[in-house]
């Protein structure tokens, strides 16, 4: 019998879970083995009471291997887990805005003279300009919404040097071909996923430069085969995110329902296990595809400026047991739009609540894509 029971394997850890200095972050690993075995973890003998064993252990890295041996008469048994430290953290958070495509086609249809001076894109700008914060567009090549299905293509490039002029907070990521039909990459074929992601991007970066395209942290729907994530790490991305794992609010007859089932949807097929990890501490690393997750608590075209402000003050003092110091604001772009049939006239005060309440509770705005979920501690 060996197990650790004070860690799971994936789990990110940073200066609330420890003692912190500039060379380390000393965890004590804590488990439990059979009563008459010597223990060590990471080769050093371990503290024993009964079945209980604990040890100090340094995390030096970025990724870091803890592994406990118990050996006794019958054998030696060992068991290993990943640990990430997440160094010198700090309280941040992103704006992630998903079905961008018609800004696109309003760009290439009305040439609006700069860009900031299409509507959509301006309130992006004062939102950035009074609370600093940074958005990631998820764009779609095509519009379904339009009857002669736009596709970004026609979009040209005058608006090139505006979007690398505002790459420090403004970014444009895939997220599929189109809207529709849901679900697009739950059972695709790796040409498919790889042809619209790379034709999509292409046309991205020739509108608005490198300095200002990001890799995605997700795709429509959230749900792609674990045998499809390599062609998205080959491609630079580092994070998964969603609102799924385990808890899912949908549409039902014109209501938002709560769904806590037993199954893992909109969550990339991960197993339960990893899913109410990510209910009680929303964020984890995959060791296996090398990639990082994160789940998102709120959406703000779902909920009310009220809500979202109560939701994001919940899971701040909630942090203080989990440890979590990341968090996602998250939205769809169709909303903001009056000939949109489900138009929201008050976009634009829950996306300024998804923005406003993180600031006032001292987090900072990030790209999840930049470090670990915006920290670049690791790559200064």
């Amino acid at each position: 019998m060996l197990e650790i029971t004070s860690h799971r394997n994936g789990e990110i850890l940073n200066y609330k879970h420890g003692r912190e200095t500039a060379d380390a972050l000393m965890i004590e690993v804590r488990g439990i083995a059979d009563p008459q075995s010597r223990v060590t973890v990471n080769g050093l003998p371990a503290l024993r009471c009964d079945r209980e064993f604990r040890a100090e252990v340094p995390l030096k890295s970025r990724i870091n291997t803890v592994t406990a041996s118990a050996k006794d008469k019958f054998g030696e048994r060992t068991q290993s887990i990943v640990l990430v430290w997440d160094k010198a953290s700090f309280k941040r958070y992103a704006v992630r805005i998903d079905d961008n495509c018609f800004f696109m086609t309003d760009l290439a249809r009305q040439k609006p003279a700069r860009l900031f001076d299409h509507f959509y894109l301006k309130g992006l700008k004062a939102l950035h300009e009074k609370y600093g914060s940074k958005f990631i567009l998820k764009c779609f090549f095509r519009n379904d919404h339009d009857e002669a299905k736009f596709t970004i293509d026609q979009v040209p490039s005058t608006y090139r040097n505006e979007f690398e002029d505002n790459a420090d907070w403004l970014h444009l990521a895939f997220h599929a071909l189109a809207e529709f039909p849901d679900r697009p990459y739950q059972h695709c074929t790796e040409e498919r996923l790889a042809h619209d992601y790379d034709m999509t991007m292409n046309e991205l970066i020739r509108i608005a430069g490198e300095k200002a395209c990001t890799p995605p942290t997700n795709v429509h729907w959230a749900m792609l085969p674990p045998e499809r994530f390599h062609l998205m790490r080959e491609r630079g991305v580092k994070i998964l995110t969603s609102s799924g794992f385990m808890s899912n609010r949908i549409y039902v007859d014109g209501k938002v329902e709560d769904l806590k089932g037993g199954s893992c949807d909109i969550g990339f097929f991960y197993e339960q296990d990893v899913a109410h990890h990510m209910l009680a501490k929303r964020c984890f690393y995959d060791p296996d595809h090398d990639l990082f997750l994160s789940r998102s608590f709120f959406c703000f075209n779902i909920d009310t400026p009220a809500e979202i402000e109560a939701k994001i003050r919940q899971e701040d003092a909630a942090a203080a047991a989990t440890g979590c110091e990341m968090m996602e604001s998250v939205g769809h772009e169709q909303y903001a739009y009056p000939h949109y049939m489900n138009y929201l006239p008050d976009y634009f005060e829950r996306l300024e609540a998804a923005c406003r309440v993180p600031a006032e509770l001292g987090y900072r705005p990030v790209f999840f894509q930049d470090g670990i979920f915006g920290n670049p501690a690791w790559e200064k």
